[in-house]
C-alpha cells in the first residue's frame, strides 16, 4: 500500500510494518506529507521506549485539537510489543474508531507471535496492515537505479550492481552514496562506471557508517574523530541520527534474543547483519546490557524531537552535544 492513498480515504488506524528504516521513513514522510494536503496539522511522533502514556492516547482523540481539527499520532514500538496497556489501548481504539484522527502504529517485521496476537486481529478488522518488504540482494541493483532515477541520476547495471556490493545491502547507505552523487554531479545527464566508482572512493573515508562501525567497536577517539569531521563538512544531526537508530534497533533486537538464548543466523540473516558487520556487533553486545541499549534509544528520541523542532533546544548546538553524548555513551563511556 502506498502512503498516497492516504489523501483518498485514510483509515483511522495504520499498523506500518518493516525491518527497513529506509522504506519506513519514505513511507512515513509521504503519509505526513498526504496527511497534511487532507488538514491533518497537528502530527506527533511517540516511541514506547521513552513511554507511552496509552490512556492519554484515548483522551486525546475525544479532545479538540488546540491547532488543528484533524490529528495523526505515530506511536513507534521499536520491539513489536505494545504491552497489556498498549495491546488494550489499540483494541479499544479499533472498536471505538476515531473522528477525524488517524493512528499510525510503527513496528519491525511481522512474526508470528505478532500476527496471532489479539491487537494485531483486530487493527487487520477495523484498520489497514501495511507491511513493507525487505530488498532482497538480487533486486538491489534494480532498486538503486530505480532510487537514482528519483534523484534525476541515470546510472547502468554495473554502476548498480557496484554500489549495491559496497554498500552491503543496506538501503540507508545506498541512498546516502546516491544522494551524494545527486548533488555532487547535479549538472551530468548520465554517470559513467569510472566516475562513480572515482567519487564512491573517495567520499568513502569518513561518513555516518564508519561512525557507526567505530561505536559498534567501542572505539571513542576514532568515533569523536570522525564526527568531528562529518561536523566540518557541513552534516547535520538528522543525517547521522537514522544510521544511529536504526542499528541501536538491531541491537535491541539481538541483545533479546541473546539474553533468551535465541541468537541464531536466522535473526542475522533477517535483520540484514551480514557476517562482515556481525563482528562488530557481536562487541557492542558483549559490552553492552539491554538496559543500556533502550537507554540510547531514548537519546534518539530525545534528539529527534529537538531536530524536527517540537523540544526546546535550550541553547545553539544543543542538538550536536546531544549527538557528541550519545556517540560517547554508544562507544561506553556512561554518565551518572
Amino acid at each position: 500500500m502506498q502512503a498516497s492513498s492516504l489523501m483518498q480515504n485514510p483509515a483511522p488506524i495504520y499498523l506500518l510494518s518493516s525491518d527497513e528504516p529506509l522504506l519506513l521513513r519514505d513511507w512515513l514522510d509521504a503519509a505526513r506529507k498526504s496527511l497534511k494536503h487532507e488538514g491533518f496539522e497537528d502530527i506527533q511522533n511517540h516511541s514506547a521506549d521513552t513511554g507511552v502514556d496509552w490512556q492519554e492516547l484515548l483522551y486525546e482523540c475525544d479532545m479538540p485539537s488546540l491547532f488543528a481539527d484533524k490529528k495523526c499520532r505515530i506511536i513507534r514500538i521499536p520491539n513489536g510489543k505494545p504491552g497489556q496497556q498498549g495491546a488494550k489501548t489499540i483494541q479499544s481504539l479499533c472498536e471505538n474508531l476515531p473522528q477525524d484522527c488517524v493512528f499510525i502504529f510503527v513496528i519491525p517485521g511481522l512474526d508470528r507471535a505478532i500476527k496471532n496476537s489479539s491487537w494485531f486481529k483486530r487493527v487487520q478488522q477495523a484498520g489497514e496492515i501495511v507491511e513493507l518488504k525487505p530488498v532482497y540482494l538480487n533486486q538491489l541493483p534494480d532498486w538503486i537505479m530505480q532510487r537514482a532515477k528519483q534523484k534525476s541520476l541515470h546510472i547502468d547495471a554495473q554502476s548498480a550492481a557496484f554500489l549495491a556490493e559496497r554498500t552491503e545491502g543496506n538501503l540507508l547507505a545506498a541512498d546516502q552514496e546516491l544522494e551524494k552523487l545527486s548533488i555532487r554531479f547535479a549538472d551530468t545527464s548520465e554517470l559513467t562506471f569510472e566516475t562513480i566508482e572515482q567519487s564512491v572512493a573517495q567520499s568513502s573515508r569518513y561518513n555516518n557508517f564508519v561512525l557507526v562501525d567505530a561505536c559498534l567497536a567501542g572505539n571513542t577517539q576514532r568515533a569523536m574523530k570522525v564526527l568531528n569531521s562529518l561536523v566540518a563538512e557541513g552534516y547535520v544531526t538528522t543525517q547521522l541520527l537514522w544510521a544511529i537508530q536504526s542499528t541501536l534497533e538491531q541491537l535491541v533486537r539481538l541483545k533479546q534474543a541473546q539474553v533468551s538464548a535465541r541468537l541464531g543466523a536466522q535473526l542475522w540473516a533477517s535483520l540484514r547483519i551480514w557476517s562482515s558487520k556481525q563482528r562488530l556487533f557481536q562487541a557492542a553486545l558483549a559490552r553492552m546490557e539491554l538496559d543500556q541499549i533502550e537507554r540510547l534509544l531514548q537519546s534518539c528520541a530525545t534528539l529527534d524531537r529537538i531536530g524536527k523542532g517540537q523540544q526546546y533546544a535550550g541553547y545553539p548546538d544543543m542538538d550536536w552535544l546531544q549527538m557528541k553524548t550519545l556517540v560517547g555513551e554508544f562507544c561506553g563511556v556512561w554518565s551518572n
